[in-house]
């Protein structure tokens, strides 16, 4: 039946031995004084109350009841990991409580120690906890089971970190230390079905909100058929005590692919989520807006040079938003240069010249003097288009080409007009021969039909407009001798000044 101590002192006194069989239909313990019991078992298939503290030296057996305590304290002196059971068979006893009463267990190994706790009020639930203290030596812990909404008891379920979703609704834990300075590995277990599916451990803070204490890895326990929530790290802090299960927004990462790259190059940048899509990715680089939608990577097209930050923001409408941050390194771009397209006689050179970078590399690389540097000479024995690869310190490179046009005889590279008309139009005012830059080693000379020398010319530059003395001459019939130079010949002719 009930125990009911009145007696204003330690009437009962727990000496390491003896047994209280509590039986009968909804035994109470209770009375004006404590009772230190030994080892109290519950072996009624009912609910057991007590109306005061309950003090255990050696062992409590829950068996399958539910001992409902109110605000009071089931007090566990033994720190053995059998000290409390709470099996039989396939049903399960536990502590139900309200407010700040719950459990206490002394602990003093890093082993785990079991908190079977529910409720037998209202919604009936069974949510054991399992603690596992970082270190071995002297503590104690206690956990309660309230179940109600943590916001009806002034833990506002709204004021929680940004990095928190939700918090669950429907009842929470309160663990506290009261003994000791141990971190502790907690695992909560719940009913995915009823309660939802969570993935993190919250505490309520000095800070009056919940903060994400752990995220938390999740399994079935198979025992109880119910699903776990085990934190990654130890939990230091246990005051304040509230403790509910959490959802927390997916965490974000951001990088960029490839990198380094050259200011004239793509980068993708690539956010990934530890859980799902976020509604919204916004991307900067180098502090600059430059997407904000739902797609998740972006293409970096233009670039700055050197260590560019990049930063992706990664938002939920009810959740906040998460952000991470990377850098790419960008190079300047190589520009390459290179000479113009040239004509020249079979079996003669043609010189190459590139520029704008550090490295060289032409191709095809057969009849060249030198296929690696920046100035070559090239004898092809037919037309050939070269093309040069610059590249600079960092890599970059960038390619150019020129054409290398071969004529069997000169007479296919010159064209030498024979009419030149400077009257002032712009047109035909000079005297071009097309193709006589190839041949810098050229001489002109120009006589009159007296054979008087008008104009006459080392490595001609194509720009004589028919004058004599810095004086026009007059229009009419004058003769050239153009000697081309490098033994490639002398070519002679008329050329007629027209004014009109």
């Amino acid at each position: 039946g009930n125990w009911t101590n009145n007696a204003s002192n330690e009437a009962f006194r727990s000496r390491g031995e003896g047994i209280v069989h509590l039986q009968g239909n909804t035994p109470t313990i209770g009375g004006r004084s404590t009772t230190r019991f030994y080892d109290l078992r519950l072996e009624q298939d009912s609910t057991a109350r007590a109306t005061i503290d309950v003090y255990v030296d050696g062992f409590l057996r829950l068996n399958t009841q539910a001992f409902f305590v109110d605000t009071h304290t089931v007090y566990v002196y033994n720190a053995d990991l059998g000290a409390v059971t709470h099996r039989l068979g396939t049903q399960w006893g536990f502590v139900s409580s309200e407010a700040q009463g719950g459990l206490y267990r002394a602990t003093d190994s890093t082993a785990a120690y079991w908190f079977p706790v529910g409720a037998n009020r209202g919604t009936p639930r069974f949510r054991p906890v399992q603690l596992r203290p970082q270190r071995s030596g002297t503590a104690a812990f206690q956990v309660g089971f309230v179940n109600d909404d943590p916001t009806l008891d002034g833990y506002d379920r709204s004021r929680r970190a940004t990095a928190l979703c939700a918090i669950q609704p429907d009842y929470y834990h309160r663990i506290r230390r009261p003994l000791g300075n141990q971190a502790a590995r907690l695992t909560l277990f719940y009913d995915a079905a009823t309660d939802g599916d969570w993935n993190a451990i919250a505490q309520w803070t000095t800070a009056q909100r919940w903060d994400s204490a752990q995220t938390a890895t999740a399994l079935l326990n198979p025992t109880y058929n119910l699903n776990t929530l085990t934190s990654v790290g130890f939990i230091r802090q246990f005051n304040p005590d509230p403790v509910g299960l959490a959802d927390q927004s997916p965490t974000v990462n951001l990088t960029a692919a490839p990198d380094p790259i050259c200011a004239d190059e793509f980068a993708t940048l690539t956010a990934t989520s530890s859980g799902q899509a976020f509604d919204r990715y916004d991307f900067y680089v180098d502090g600059r807006l430059v997407q904000s939608t739902a797609r998740s990577i972006y293409t970096l097209t233009q670039s700055p040079t050197g260590r560019l930050p990049l930063w992706v923001v990664g938002a939920f409408a009810e959740c906040g938003a998460d952000s991470d941050t990377a850098f790419l390194t960008v190079y300047d771009s190589v520009i390459a240069t290179i000479s113009n397209d040239t004509i020249i006689i079979a079996s003669t050179d043609a010189e190459l010249r590139a520029g704008g970078g550090d490295f060289y590399a032409w191709t095809p690389d057969s009849a060249l003097v030198c296929d690696i540097c920046p100035i070559t000479l090239a004898r092809p024995n037919q037309s050939l288009r070269y093309f040069v690869e610059v590249q600079s310190m960092d890599g970059c490179s960038d390619t150019a080409s020129v054409f290398v046009d071969v004529r069997e005889n000169i007479d296919q590279v010159l064209f030498i007009p024979n009419v030149l008309t400077p009257n002032g139009d712009g047109f035909n005012a000079a005297w071009l021969i097309r193709n006589l830059a190839q041949f810098p080693n050229n001489n002109v000379t120009i006589v009159n039909r007296w054979g008087d020398i008008v104009y006459r010319a080392t490595n001609y530059r194509n720009n004589w407009e028919g004058t004599y003395s810095g004086g026009p001459l007059p229009a009419g019939t004058y003769y050239y001798v153009l000697d081309v130079g490098d033994d490639f010949g002398i070519f002679k002719g008329a050329l007629t000044i027209i004014r009109e």
